[in-house]
């Protein structure tokens, strides 16, 4: 009876040896190759919006003269500042602290919302611009 406890005791000391060599392998040695940050894939959305309001944008320029270029520029580096700021009050009054996981997702989000928006409103002056003779 004394061998069974002795060997029981043998195995389960094996067991968390091996449990401990495992989880210090998989730490040192990376994680799983799909794993994503937290925020990775919001983060790629909003480079997928910018190169979509890019677009729109390079388009509208090519349908107005010099004046209204630069009215087009002042205003998009204006509402540019305020994404960045609404963003991160979005972000904010959302519960995200600092610049944590949280806090990335919730700003990326706010940004690709935001960045949605405004292609529809350039493509909406595209539009007009296009009615109005300018292409």
């Amino acid at each position: 009876m004394k061998t069974s406890v002795n060997t029981r005791f043998r195995l389960f000391v094996v067991s968390i040896a091996l449990a401990i060599a495992a989880a210090a392998f998989t730490s040192s040695h990376g994680q799983d190759p799909n794993f994503k940050p937290p925020g990775s894939e919001e983060a790629a959305a909003v480079d997928a919006a910018n190169v979509e309001i890019d677009k729109v944008y390079k388009q509208l320029t090519g349908k107005l003269d010099a004046e209204q270029q630069k009215s087009l520029k002042e205003a998009q580096r204006a509402w540019i500042k305020w994404r960045d700021a609404e963003a991160d009050l979005v972000a904010r009054l959302a519960g995200g602290i600092g610049h944590g996981s949280g806090f990335r997702v919730d700003y990326s989000n706010a940004q690709i919302k935001l960045i949605e928006q405004r292609t529809e409103v350039l493509n909406g002056y595209l539009k007009d611009a296009e009615s109005n003779g300018k292409g």
